[in-house]
């Protein structure tokens, strides 16, 4: 028997911020970053809630030693309410701190709120969040009903400061994840249908938020597109495109969304080469962006017009460009070992072993 969950209440649009006010009576904790709590769209959100206490201590790829610090402020603050306002890693860390203090007894009553500030991740309606352990530096991916989010708001005002660099890597993170989740050995009907959309909204919607930042139409399609994706690999899971980039990302900084922008083309021609139900997965998908394209023609259309994307928002068409070391290759079975044992490995279409992902890699730096 098969299962689809949408465990998330969703509130979108102008006025999407409403949706906090029945908390305003309560203690709220949020956790975001620095600059994000001096910005003007997180006064806003203060306007709507009572008493808050203020985490703003979250860094890219958040640390054990990070959410360590934030679950003793919600243990000795005890909130109604932990509200994660940022992006991916603020997701993470409160999602984290959630899960934490949640499997300790000393849970928030009202639950965990995600207000996005980036198009990306997704994790406002996801079960996932990744952390780094500081003494080895790999990422841990944690998987729990705890790091649910019990309402995230979509509010496009959220994202329309986002700068260029970060709305092309966190929309590419988007677009991975709804490749990913169509091909997915358990990708359904239902799923296919969010990510079908996600794609779609993509292709239109992302460039315009590049070139102009504060168009609101665009920022809203590519909002509710990252929402979209994420429900869709949530349940039936990614593939290796999100393994090697976790495994990559964890020896270099570079940006998550950039990575799996270079390496997802290489992925794509792996993939149906080695699994006709990869490759007719997506012709589907190639057919999305160029409706006249069959069979193979259309998988090299849909190879073709990601890279396209790729130029246009100004991302590397390789790994070494994007600040990925050669050297890496010294180092390629951790990376193969630690990409091999991903969870989203478990679902990529094809089956791989640690020479196939080594090659992949190559082939992309």
């Amino acid at each position: 028997m098969e299962n689809f969950h949408l465990n998330t209440r969703v509130r979108m649009g102008a006025d999407a911020l409403t949706a906090l006010d029945e908390y305003r009576d309560k203690r709220a904790l949020i956790v975001t970053d620095s600059f994000l709590a001096t910005t003007e769209h997180f006064a806003q959100v203060r306007a709507h809630l009572g008493e808050v206490v203020v985490f703003d201590k979250v860094l890219p790829n958040p640390t054990t030693s990070l959410v360590a610090e934030g679950t003793q402020l919600a243990v000795v603050c005890e909130p109604f309410v932990i509200i994660a306002y940022g992006g991916g890693s603020a997701m993470d860390t409160a999602k984290a701190i959630h899960m934490i203090t949640t499997e300790h007894g000393m849970t928030a009553p009202g639950g965990l709120i995600a207000i996005p500030t980036t198009s990306g991740s997704g994790s406002e309606v996801t079960s996932y969040a990744v952390i780094t352990d500081d003494a080895t530096h790999a990422k841990t991916a944690l998987v729990s009903p705890d790091l649910v989010a019990k309402l995230a708001i979509l509010d496009p005002t959220a994202v329309a400061g986002c700068p260029p660099r970060t709305t092309a890597d966190s929309g590419m993170d988007v677009l991975a994840h709804a490749v990913e989740a169509h091909v997915s050995s358990g990708a359904c009907d239902f799923s296919d249908a969010l990510s079908e959309k996600a794609v779609r909204l993509v292709f239109e919607n992302l460039e315009r938020c590049y070139r102009n930042g504060g168009d609101l139409v665009a920022r809203t399609h590519m909002h509710n597109a990252s929402t979209l994706a994420a429900a869709a690999f949530d349940n039936v899971g990614l593939g290796i495109v999100h393994s090697i980039s976790h495994a990559v990302g964890s020896h270099y900084p570079v940006a998550h969304g950039r990575l799996n922008a270079i390496l997802l083309p290489h992925v794509i021609s792996f993939n149906a080469e080695h699994s006709e139900h990869a490759a007719a997965r997506y012709a589907q998908l190639g057919r999305i962006v160029s409706p006249s394209s069959t069979g193979r023609a259309a998988i090299s259309t849909l190879i073709a017009r990601i890279e396209k994307l790729n130029r246009a928002l100004d991302i590397p068409a390789r790994l070494t460009e994007a600040g990925v070391d050669r050297d890496v290759v010294r180092i390629a079975s951790e990376i193969t070992g630690a990409a091999l044992a991903d969870t989203c490995t478990r679902t990529n279409p094809a089956k791989v072993d640690a020479s196939d992902l080594e090659r992949i890699m190559i082939a992309a730096l």
